[in-house]
């Protein structure tokens, strides 16, 4: 549009030249040129464009007509017709459709050898379609009688009723095969009614033809949509928005893809269920229409009337030709009667012949006046004929008819056909909503089940085959699409995520349609463990591409003893991983509550937790804890069995990458294990987010772990886990020492399990002759958990096989005298329970090794400020 260039006068700019911009470069409107001129040269414009304005309204249906003869001269001189084959078989089937009808309305007999000429063409030609079709679309590998494809299915079928409908309409082919049309002649009314069956019976098959037409539409329709495509493409080359190359690209894709398997059958379905409705329709209506044979009557009073005026009148007249074709009459209705019903309802009831004579028999004028007067108005039909005068005298016949048994049957025939149009709606209604239902509906429902499932309980592993009712359709993939994808979220958030997957996988509320992982946190409780693979950068530096091999074979055996123990893997970060035995949220243990604790906002700054003033969760009141204690310690142990017997794992023990002063490498890792309180959600932002754990409690689990290096063994634990297991499993470990963690003052026991691992462990197997493979006999036996394990499973003895009563008693008391202050007596405790390990372990005992380090680092004095503790040096 316009534009202008001008400067405010009332801040005192001096104008600016303006310059008027069409918005089509080149070519001004007329607006735009009127614009720029002034004056005369104005007014002179101002005229012309008037007055080609007028012309142009004057001109424009000259213009078209000029368009049109243009086209219609061109397609005459360079048209180039370019029929397919779908278009030539359309026009064929459609002169087999109405072909004959217009050549008995509009065309004289001389044209009858050319149509059956012609018909004989379409004949074959729809043969030689169903045998190529029957060929080139069918699978033989199965046999001829397990064929699949177009041969013997619904479509073949009805095409060959098709072909064969059209065998009537060829004369010399209908008798060579001996086949007659039924004759119209008027032999009877049995006869005839015959006949008007056998016409109407004709026309339905010959209406089996249509469904050529509806493959044909198919067909039509789809190129009608492939060229509307191709013309859109067009005009976006056109435009400048695609180019040849990626136009050529896109219709090669579009043709390539296929209609979808639910489209198409229920599409197939429909057609076929439609066409049979349609068909069945035509057959059975005209048997249900009842009609009357009024036109026998009407022909049979017409003649009686031309027999009264031959009879004559006065003295010329003749009553027993009149009386005898009178009865004649009467007769012939009694016929029509019995043929109508079985019933013998009286038919004719009243007849008057004028003008009265041969002494007004009552065979040519009665009337059963009491019948009439009590039946119904409709059930009485009159038939006159048209008077004629003949010297003045009346010359004409009524006839009365009792319709009773023609309403009767016409009733019946009519509550049939309701009958059948109800019975016609009802299964095809029926028959509809199955079909969208098993195809459609059932499988929506289901998917909408399996997610409200996932959102209800997300890190339940669901088995959706039993959901799954469709067969192998796109509603089946979508339906496994949805299992892969909730499964990937369970995987990939974990039980810290659950909150998250439940939340925006739910489908009702006011923000079910929004995403939103950014979720506030909630404080929970649990048993934290942290495990991490020593020596790992040796392993990325030497094993390079193949150290994912290597880590996921570790990841493998720590997630699968976790979860079978009642675990949930929280965080894999390559060398480490952080397991999670969740027992339940803050307002679900209310009830086992200590002292109060702080409101999370207490300092008056926001945050997204939620505030809540409740009692802090005493964790050794919670009934069963012990169980879940248990298993978190038993879970690190079965690891630390399986890093030491897995083939897999044992493999890298003679990798020469990893060997180090001619010493196989040994697969060692540290756990640390500790309970209590951490908040759980989501870290991070709409582009990446994290579901895990933040609390100092986390942060102990991994200082144990890391100060597992400093004492020498496998797993440590905090007095706050210890505490909480049954008292089979505490008589199991051993307490190494008392520490404070940097940043707190409180003094904190630690304890491990010993676990010998310098050993071979047998590889498990299932027992004989049990039904259940080894993955589920161990999953067994971690359901049926119970305390005796601590003394009878045989993994758990032979990681402790080196903790002798000697050993433990010169351990304990070691311990003892180094809290008491008594480091002497320590010292010789501790160095004769590390002597008792080193007859059978070259290494020694770790812990004891550990302490009298401490103890020779201050020259074996206890200080004088020693309160029983020290501080734990490892992070």
């Amino acid at each position: 549009m316009p534009s202008t260039n001008e400067f405010d006068d009332s801040v005192g700019s001096p104008a600016m030249p303006r310059r008027i911009v069409s918005a089509n470069p080149g070519l001004m409107t007329a607006k735009e040129l009127l614009a720029v001129h002034k004056g005369g040269r104005r007014k002179t414009l101002e005229k012309l464009i008037s007055q080609n304005g007028i012309s142009a309204r004057e001109s424009n249906g000259k213009i078209f007509l000029r368009k049109v003869k243009e086209k219609v001269r061109w397609f005459l001189d360079h048209a180039r017709l370019n029929v397919s084959y779908d278009d030539f078989m359309m026009l064929v089937t459609i002169f087999v459709l109405f072909g004959d009808d217009i050549r008995l309305l509009s065309l004289p007999p001389s044209s009858d050898r050319t149509f059956e000429i012609l018909n004989s063409v379409a004949f074959f030609l729809f043969v030689l379609e169903m045998t190529l079709n029957c060929w080139a679309k069918s699978d033989f590998s199965k046999g001829i009688f397990r064929v699949k494809g177009y041969m013997f299915s619904f479509f073949f079928w009805l095409d060959l009723l098709a072909v064969f409908s059209m065998i009537p309409d060829i004369s010399w082919l209908s008798s060579l095969l001996g086949i007659t049309v039924l004759p119209g002649s008027n032999v009877g009314n049995k006869a005839r009614k015959a006949n008007r069956i056998g016409v109407k019976s004709g026309r339905v098959v010959r209406m089996a033809r249509l469904v050529r037409l509806v493959k044909l539409y198919k067909i039509t329709s789809q190129r009608m949509r492939e060229k509307k495509i191709e013309q859109d493409l067009k005009k976006l080359v056109d435009l400048g928005h695609m180019n040849h190359e990626e136009v050529k690209v896109y219709l090669q894709k579009m043709n390539s893809q296929k209609q979808s398997k639910v489209g198409a059958e229920l599409s197939d379905i429909i057609t076929r269920r439609v066409i049979i409705a349609v068909l069945l329709m035509l057959c059975v209506v005209p048997l249900l229409s009842y009609s009357s044979p009024v036109e026998d009557e009407k022909e049979a009073t017409q003649f009686l009337h031309k027999v009264n005026i031959q009879a004559g009148y006065g003295e010329n007249v003749d009553c027993n030709f009149l009386l005898g074709s009178t009865q004649e009459y009467t007769d012939f209705m009694l016929n029509i009667a019995n043929e109508i019903s079985a019933k013998k309802n009286q038919y004719l009831v009243g007849l008057k012949i004028l003008p009265e004579r041969c002494g007004s028999n009552q065979a040519l004028n009665f009337m059963d006046d009491d019948l009439i007067g009590n039946v119904r108005e409709e059930s009485i039909a009159l038939v006159q004929t048209t008077p004629d005068f003949i010297n003045g005298i009346e010359y004409s016949v009524l006839s009365v008819f009792h319709l009773r048994s023609i309403i009767e049957e016409e009733s019946l025939s009519g509550i049939y056909l309701t009958l059948f149009v109800i019975f016609m709606l009802v299964v095809l209604s029926s028959q509809f909503n199955g079909d969208a239902q098993r195809l459609v509906l059932s499988p929506i429902e289901d998917m909408m089940e399996m997610v409200n499932m996932v959102a209800d309980d997300p890190l339940e592993d669901f088995d959706f085959h039993a959901h799954s009712k469709t067969g192998e359709y796109e509603t089946r993939v979508i339906q496994v699409a949805i299992q892969k994808i909730t499964a990937l979220l369970r995987v990939g958030f974990g039980v810290a995520g659950a909150e998250i997957i439940s939340t925006n996988m739910a489908v009702d509320g006011e923000n079910s349609s929004m995403f939103d992982p950014m979720l506030p946190g909630k404080r929970i409780y649990a048993i934290f463990g942290f495990c991490d693979i020593h020596a790992f950068d040796l392993c990325t530096e030497k094993l390079e591409d193949e150290i994912m091999t290597f880590v996921n074979s570790v990841a493998r055996i720590v997630h699968e003893e976790v979860t079978r123990w009642g675990g949930m893997c929280n965080k894999n970060l390559g060398n480490a991983f952080l397991m999670v035995w969740r027992i339940g949220d803050e307002a679900s243990l209310q009830n086992f509550g200590g002292k109060k604790r702080r409101s999370s906002n207490a300092g008056g700054q926001s945050s997204p937790i939620r505030p809540i003033r409740s009692l802090t969760v005493d964790l050794r009141r919670i009934p069963d804890l012990d169980v879940i204690s248990d298993k978190a310690l038993i879970g690190f142990l079965k690891v630390v069995v399986e890093i030491n017997r897995d083939r897999q794992v044992l493999a890298y023990r003679n990798d020469e990458r990893l060997r180090k002063n001619s010493n196989n490498f040994m697969l060692r890792m540290g756990f640390g294990l500790h309970a209590g309180w951490a908040i759980e959600g989501a870290v991070g932002s709409l582009q990446k987010v994290d579901a895990t754990y933040l609390s100092p409690h986390v942060n102990m689990a991994a200082r144990m772990e890391a100060a597992s290096r400093q004492f020498g063994v496998a797993v440590l634990m905090t007095e706050k886990f210890v505490e909480l297991m049954s008292p089979e499993a505490q008589c199991c470990c051993r307490k190494l020492d008392v520490v404070t963690v940097k940043g707190s003052e409180v003094s904190m026991p630690i304890y491990t399990y010993d676990t010998y691992q310098n050993q071979i462990f047998p590889q498990l197997q299932a027992p004989k002759f049990s039904d259940l493979d080894l993955d589920k006999v161990l999953i067994q036996q971690a359901e049926d958990y119970d305390t005796y394990m601590w003394e009878h499973d045989q993994d758990l003895i032979q990681l402790r096989r080196l903790s002798t009563p000697a050993f433990n008693k010169a351990f304990n008391e070691g311990i003892s005298s180094y809290l008491g202050g008594n480091w002497n007596r320590a010292r010789e405790c501790l160095e004769q329970a590390n002597m008792i390990m080193s007859e059978s372990d070259s290494i020694g005992d770790g812990p004891s090794q550990t302490i009298l380090n401490y103890m020779r680092n201050r020259s074996w004095t206890c200080p004088s400020e020693w309160k029983g503790y020290r501080p734990l040096t490892s992070k």
